[in-house]
């Protein structure tokens, strides 16, 4: 069993500079580079000098992931403006996530009005229903997306690369599998695992929740971050993700990463 040392946590962490934030292989000799993304979140979380840390630190995610589709995802992808058809669906993301789009759409009325209205009808709704009711997205305008630059990762690493096969799952409700554009869902499952392992390690809540209802309670709050990073419940009212109620095909993963890098920080 290898002793982590003051010396070993430094050389960890001087070599991790080289990995931190840059796309990395998604199959083969990956694990350095994702011990190294996922020790810098969890840093990042624990840094109380920091005031916006779960803010940036989902900014950090993102990017991560917007590389990694850059450098992989090389197929065909038909995703485009004015193709919304999952703009109008069930959305989740994490807390960090929501706090990173609060800040960007903090202060522009009209938008923030749409977000309480929806917020108004997707807490009254289980999950499951909302496939049925089609409800626009607050952020879509002109049918793209007005905050497209701090849009959650679920809305980044959804990409199809088929728009016939997009409007008969959306809009026919046909039931036929989602086509991903090439090595889309994988970058997606490593994004997610990553953040889901810093934000443990972080010590914040690592579940996805309903983005309408708790971007409504960030933009009703200027201090909801702070608040949170002190561990108020601020979102406590907000509906966890059904899938994150129960164990994950990917929680072993997960849990192993933070084992391994729990005594490294």
């Amino acid at each position: 069993m290898t002793v982590i040392t003051p010396e070993l946590k430094a050389a960890l962490l001087r070599d991790d500079a080289a990995l931190i934030g840059k796309a990395y292989p998604l199959q083969g000799d990956n694990a350095r580079a994702i011990q190294a993304n996922a020790r810098h979140i969890g840093l990042l979380l624990r840094d109380t000098s920091i005031p916006d840390r779960a803010s940036r630190a989902a900014a950090f995610a993102e990017n991560l992931l917007d590389a990694n589709i850059k450098a992989h995802v090389t197929g065909r992808v038909e995703c485009a403006r004015g193709c919304d058809h999952c703009c109008k669906t069930y959305v989740s993301a994490s807390i960090p996530e929501i706090l990173l789009l609060a800040r960007a759409v903090r202060g522009q009325t009209a938008k923030t009005a749409r977000v309480n209205a929806a917020a108004a009808k997707s807490s009254s709704v289980q999950q499951y229903v909302r496939e049925d009711l089609r409800l626009p997205c607050p952020m879509l305008e002109n049918r793209g997306c007005s905050e497209y630059l701090s849009r959650p990762m679920v809305c980044r690493a959804v990409l199809s690369k088929s728009l016939d096969t997009c409007m008969r799952i959306f809009e026919l409700k046909t039931g036929e599998p989602f086509t991903a554009a090439d090595a889309s869902a994988t970058v997606r499952m490593m994004s997610i695992i990553i953040l889901r392992a810093g934000l443990i390690l972080g010590k914040v809540p690592y579940q996805n929740v309903e983005m309408n209802h708790a971007l409504a309670i960030a933009l009703a709050d200027e201090t909801a971050e702070a608040r949170w990073l002190a561990g108020e419940p601020v979102f406590a009212a907000v509906a966890v993700d059904a899938g994150d109620t129960q164990p994950s095909p990917f929680s072993k993963i997960v849990d192993g990463l933070v084992g391994a890098l729990r005594p490294t920080l």
